[in-house]
């Protein structure tokens, strides 16, 4: 060998084992980039035929999958996605905008193809095959550190426990029927029901709850494992038709290596994983005296390569932290109104349906006026929900400010309302002082300013545990039509300190991190209130000492409405009271001179006391005297030393004390259970404190059969709404007794109808009759084909003309798939009818009418009379009671012919109806199911659940729905003992309509 080739040997060698280092060192990652997965030829066409996946998440299951504030799709899931996308070329889309109900109930639908990040249940399974598992995660119990008698899984047994609605834990927990559930939205508002004490406890996921702890600063829980529970896995859950799909994402996740799993844990769990070497320490043998060889030349460029890395890796990191704090900033704010917007409006929905339910039945004047004003309240509420709530529209200057005309006495009085019941829990004082001399009628807007003083007294009150609230009103003026008028709210609560009063218009602040956990609330209110007081060109300021209590005032420009007719209601009033002469006992000051400012404001002669012995003498001295004996006597229940009833009893038999005379008890907010039965004791009327003015107004009207002219908020009833014109509807419902209550409801309303039996019905009748039809009311689940394949078709044909759905489905995401599919409104059944028609009319604005004669569709069961017969009432009349049973009749016929605003005559010719069609359905129903055709049973059983709760028969309905749930979910276990239930009500059912019929000719 010669010297010059002895010389190249050395580095021939040297290039030899850098390229055999490569070659062993970057044949995985080449094979990995050219896609190296053995994919079979069934797999290779599925990808080809479907590049583009499409994925329902949960935006709000961090950190495992979540939207930030931005829209992207973020979290363990989406990462993982990112790295099969690259492994299969697959374009996997996340469908935005949709809450995790509504992506779960697409994902059943296959409107949606794949959830990537859930766990896999006996439920699920039933819709979904489901990948490998590729993630843990551990399923425990949150209780609040306070709680001592929750140790273990067992001890939740016969508890109710806080879950997320839709969730593997919701799934988890449904099959321990002796735990009752409490379902929540998020996550995060079940854990802060636990903190706050609402809920005693919650099963979720141990790292989202932790995450969400972090992040909310809630400092009060603790968390219990559950033994019995190994850690879970996160799956892909795929339609159940791609098979295929689950194998390609099998193999995707297989080629995944550790290194990339645990980098993906670290980025959003702070636990740190055990990794498995093995492999990598193989290789590393194998080719470790090849890497030793290389080490001395490779070395100056790796220390370079990492100096660099980590330069970079730094600056990424300052910059994404910075991005996640402003992203997290803004998703705090956008969860935190969502859950307030939907924790304000559940309460409120169920106040309006029973203030409905009330308003059916006979009410004394006291009694409408509270219903009227709660009414006013609610409506109110949620009129300013929407714009109040969402924080960001006011500061983008999205909120408008209203000029109308408003009475100012009658907003102080909603406040007084809606605050009472808070003021008598704290057992402290609440009172309201205005100025008699200022107008009470003024030209802005009631909402923002009846918002502004109910955030400012409802505030004063939380922080007040004794002594009283006030709230002052003045008015300056500037001109003749033009004031300033100031609101005063002052408490003596516990204050503030100077450094929290600068703090106390910052959102989401409340001057320490003390008070939220004390006293609740976000801290957003007063915020709102410096916003929409500037809105309308005033200013807010508060004065404020430690320990002492608190005085916030209000200053707004308002103009007075030009048509005051303050004069001419003293002089109303006046005549109207003119021979009543009232005599008050109370103990409390602030209620005595609250009294005779009202009884002066009726202009009623009045005397007050807060001694009983000073009462008796001043009603014996005018009786001797001759003068006007007081005939009107109004006594707080506190104030005598045996109580105000024993006081009342006696003054009852004294000879100084008129026959014709009134009397009249106040009680405590917590003492309404002494109004019971008061006229036994020769009481005429009773009240609650705090006191409503037109409460005490309307009682002194009623008491003395006064009919004065309308006035403090007393209003006409509302009349049943009307049609302006025949406007023609399409009614498309397969239940007959359904059919018989709209038509009755629609056509005493000045409606033509005509009627069809299925969808396949109601889209033939309306293509051949579409000019002439103004509305479609369409029912949902129906044979031969549904409402929403019926709209589908419709829709093909003609975008314009209303549909209204009808169902008795109160299921999540049942009015979103309604408007999916182009129905533009949704009401629920049974039907309110009220309601029902102001749908209808709402739907109907602007459209001319056009109404023709058209006939129904060809049915031997359906005819043209019937479907435009017009139902002329009958005169009013209550049909006898059926013979009730041990538990009670099943059928409420009062309450049902309330409901439906018809009288007995109507009501027994739909309950003849009724008992047409269900002459043979608890046979047919029997049969279904024995038969193992629960589907069409499911279906049964929900065409009898809408009419009987319409018809009066709630406990049938209630049973109908429970059975209708176990039908769907092949439960066949609930099934045979629900249906024995269902079938005993509806026989019972069934013979006390028969009998109501029987009695009504």
């Amino acid at each position: 060998m010669t010297t010059s080739a002895k010389r190249r040997l050395p580095s021939r060698l040297l290039l030899c084992v850098l390229c055999l280092l490569c070659f062993v060192m970057g044949a995985p990652a080449a094979a990995t980039a050219s896609g190296g997965i053995a994919w079979s030829q069934e797999e290779l066409d599925f990808m080809a035929a479907h590049p583009d996946i499409r994925l329902g998440v949960d935006p709000t299951f961090v950190p495992y999958e979540f939207i930030d504030t931005d829209g992207v799709y973020k979290g363990i899931a989406a990462d993982y996605i990112e790295l099969i996308s690259k492994a299969t070329g697959l374009t996997m889309t996340v469908a935005k905008g949709l809450t995790w109900a509504q992506a779960y109930e697409k994902a059943v639908g296959r409107e949606l193809d794949v959830l990537p990040c859930v766990a896999q249940t006996a439920e699920r399974e039933k819709y979904f095959l489901f990948s490998k598992g590729y993630y843990p995660f551990q399923r425990v119990i949150f209780i609040n550190e306070s709680t001592r008698q929750i140790k273990s899984f067992d001890d939740l047994k016969g508890r109710r426990v806080a879950v997320q609605a839709n969730s593997s834990h919701h799934s988890f927990l449904m099959d321990y029927p002796t735990i009752s559930l409490a379902l929540f939205t998020t996550a995060e508002a079940a854990l802060h029901a636990v903190s706050d004490g609402t809920e005693i406890a919650f099963v979720g996921n141990l790292s989202t709850s932790s995450y969400l702890i972090k992040k909310y600063g809630i400092t009060n829980l603790r968390y219990i494992t559950i033994s019995s529970q190994e850690p879970q896995q996160l799956h892909f859950a795929v339609r159940s038709d791609w098979p295929v799909l689950v194998g390609i994402l099998n193999k995707a996740l297989d080629s995944i290596v550790q290194e990339d799993r645990i980098a993906i844990s670290n980025k959003w769990i702070s636990i740190q994983a055990d990794a498995d070497y093995s492999a990598l320490i193989q290789t590393v043998l194998i080719v470790g005296g090849l890497v030793a060889l290389v080490w001395t030349v490779s070395l100056f460029w790796i220390l370079r390569l990492r100096k660099e890395v980590a330069r970079r890796k730094k600056a990424q990191e300052e910059a994404g932290a910075a991005k996640t704090e402003a992203e997290q900033a803004n998703q705090v704010k956008s969860l935190f109104l969502a859950r307030m917007s939907h924790e304000i409006r559940t309460p409120l929905s169920a106040i309006m349906g029973m203030a409905y339910l009330i308003k059916k039945t006979e009410l004394t004047a006291t009694q409408s006026n509270y219903l009227e004003k709660l009414n006013q309240s609610a409506r109110n509420m949620l009129g300013i929900i929407n714009d109040i709530l969402d924080f960001s529209k006011i500061e983008s200057g999205k909120i408008e400010i209203e000029k109308i005309s408003f009475d100012l006495d009658k907003l102080l009085q909603r406040i007084t309302n809606i605050i009472s019941v808070k003021v008598d829990d704290k057992e402290i004082e609440f009172f309201i002082r205005k100025a008699p001399e200022m107008p009470t009628l003024f030209l802005g807007d009631p909402t923002r300013i009846e918002q502004i003083l109910l955030n400012l007294v409802n505030n004063a009150v939380k922080f007040t545990e004794q002594g009283n609230v006030s709230l002052t009103v003045q008015a300056q003026p500037l001109s003749d039509q033009r004031f300033t008028v100031t609101f005063r709210v002052q408490d003596t609560g516990i204050g503030m300190s100077e450094e929290q009063a600068k703090r106390l218009f910052v959102p989401f602040d409340q001057g320490d991190s003390s008070i939220s956990r004390r006293f609740g609330g976000t801290g957003l209110g007063l915020s709102i209130v410096k916003n929409l007081t500037e809105l309308m060109g005033g200013q807010i300021d508060v004065q404020s000492e430690l320990g002492k209590g608190s005085v916030f005032t209000v200053q707004l420009p308002l103009e007075a409405d030009p048509n005051q007719m303050a004069a001419d209601s003293k002089k109303m009033a006046a005549d109207c009271f003119r021979n009543v002469r009232a005599l008050v006992l109370d103990a409390s000051e602030n209620t005595r001179n609250m009294l005779s400012d009202y009884l002066r404001a009726f202009s009623i002669e009045h005397s007050v006391t807060a001694d009983e012995a000073d009462a008796v003498q001043r009603m014996r001295k005018a009786a001797l005297a001759g003068n006007a004996p007081y005939n009107l006597l109004i006594v707080d229940y506190m104030t005598p030393q045996d109580g105000g009833i024993a006081f009342l009893e006696r003054i009852r038999k004294a000879m100084y004390f008129p026959r014709t005379a009134k009397c009249m008890l106040m009680v405590p907010m917590t003492r309404e259970d002494l109004l019971e039965n008061i006229t036994a004791y020769g009481i005429d009327f009773g009240f609650p404190k705090p006191i409503v003015p037109s409460t005490l107004y309307n009682g002194i009207v009623e008491l003395f059969r006064i009919d004065p002219p309308k006035k403090d908020g007393v209003e006409a009833a509302e009349e049943t709404p009307m049609a302006p014109c025949p406007y023609h509807i399409l009614l498309v419902e397969d239940n007959k007794t359904n059919q018989f209550i709209a038509q009755s409801i629609l056509t005493s309303a000045g409606f033509t109808l005509s009627v069809a039996g299925n969808g396949q019905e109601g889209l033939d009748f309306f293509l051949a009759h579409r000019e002439a039809i103004d509305l479609i009311l369409m029912d949902i689940h129906m044979p031969v084909m549904d409402g929403y394949t019926a709209t589908d078709l419709i829709r093909k044909e003609d975008l314009t003309t209303p549909i209204i759905a009808m169902t008795a489905d109160a299921v999540v995401g049942v009015e979103e798939k309604c408007r999916s599919h182009g129905i533009n409104y949704y009401v629920s059944k049974p039907f309110e009818p009220e309601a029902f028609i102001h749908t209808i009319l709402e739907a109907l604005k602007g459209k001319p009418c056009r109404a023709q004669s058209i006939p129904s569709p060809e049915r031997a069961d359906v005819t043209e009379n019937t479907a435009t017969a017009t139902v002329e009432p009958a005169a009013p009349a209550e049909p006898a009671p059926a013979e009730p049973t041990e538990e009670g009749p099943e059928v409420d016929s009062a309450r049902a012919m309330r409901q439906l605003g018809i009288d007995a005559g109507l009501y027994a010719s739909i309950l003849r109806e009724y008992l047409n069609e269900n002459a043979h359905t608890g046979q047919e129903l029997q049969a279904q199911i024995d038969g193992g055709d629960f589907a069409q049973a499911a279906h049964t059983v929900h065409k009898v659940k809408s009419s009987s709760g319409s018809l009066g028969a709630t406990r049938l309905a209630t049973c109908a729905e429970r059975l209708q749930k176990a039908l769907q979910e092949n439960d066949r276990e609930s099934v045979p003992a629900e249906n024995a239930q269902f079938q005993r009500l509806l026989a019972t059912a069934m013979q006390e309509m028969q009998q109501i019929c029987d009695q009504e000719p």
